[in-house]
């Protein structure tokens, strides 16, 4: 089967993790990144977890990986930040810190995991999975707060002030990542078809170019949903007419 090339890429299959519930799917997202910057035992252990959910929907792990050059660079300079000290003024020389260095490695090695956990949430995850799996969370919990202040103080809540914010918000902040994807390899396609440079200066030139597009896609992105009445508040049931 041909997978699309972008990273966060859904890849259509009907597995047993296809068919998880995706709040299920969401909450061991978020279960294996806290597991995985806690201790060592807990990042073999979120990796195990991960290999085998991608390996039973026949995906190859390292496929999941494609588009984290960015990341392995900021990666390796935060680990060369922690791993010296400088002592000034008795020292010009940066003296070497064994405990920043390990801690910048498991640190690395958390983000690399959280990585790997989103991109199998995405492949085998749809937007509109999510986003129904976020409206329906928000409505439950909406719903148990107003009964549990009627409870409390014998008054229930007469309106709900906007449409879904919270979920909302979150749906559209996971809809960015594969955008986000998208949009650096369309850049970098564009950037190697005119021959430019590998490595760091194409980091300098990239960045700053895909910053620039998503922030444009947010703010469209913003008036679309201004333009079909999103962000309208709804009238209280006092004044409904």
């Amino acid at each position: 089967m041909a997978y699309g090339v972008s990273p966060y890429t859904y890849r259509p299959g009907n597995t047993f993790l296809y068919r998880l519930p995706a709040g299920v799917k969401l909450l061991g997202l978020l279960g294996i990144s806290l597991g995985s910057f806690f201790s060592v035992p807990g990042m073999l252990l979120s990796t195990g977890i991960l290999v085998v959910g991608a390996g039973s929907v026949k995906i190859l792990p390292w496929d999941l990986f494609r588009g984290i050059k960015p990341l392995v660079i900021m990666i390796g300079l935060v680990i060369i930040l922690r791993s010296f000290q400088f002592n000034l003024p008795r020292s010009l020389l940066p003296e070497l810190n064994l405990p920043g260095f390990w801690a910048g490695i498991r640190f690395g090695g958390g983000i690399m995991i959280s990585f790997f956990a989103g991109a199998l949430l995405f492949s085998v995850t749809t937007m509109t999975e999510l986003k129904d799996s976020l409206g329906r969370a928000e409505t439950l919990i909406r719903i148990s707060w107003y009964n549990f202040i009627k409870k409390t103080t014998g008054k229930p809540i007469r309106t709900v002030s906007r449409n879904s914010p919270v979920s909302l918000g979150i749906s559209l902040m996971l809809s960015f990542l594969p955008r986000f994807f998208e949009v650096w390899e369309e850049a970098e396609a564009a950037y190697r078809a005119r021959a430019g440079k590998k490595g760091i200066p194409a980091l300098i030139l990239l960045i700053p170019l895909v910053t620039e597009r998503m922030i444009t896609m947010a703010v469209e992105t913003a008036y679309a949903m201004e333009s079909r009445g999103a962000f309208l508040e709804r009238p209280s049931a006092e004044e409904a007419p």
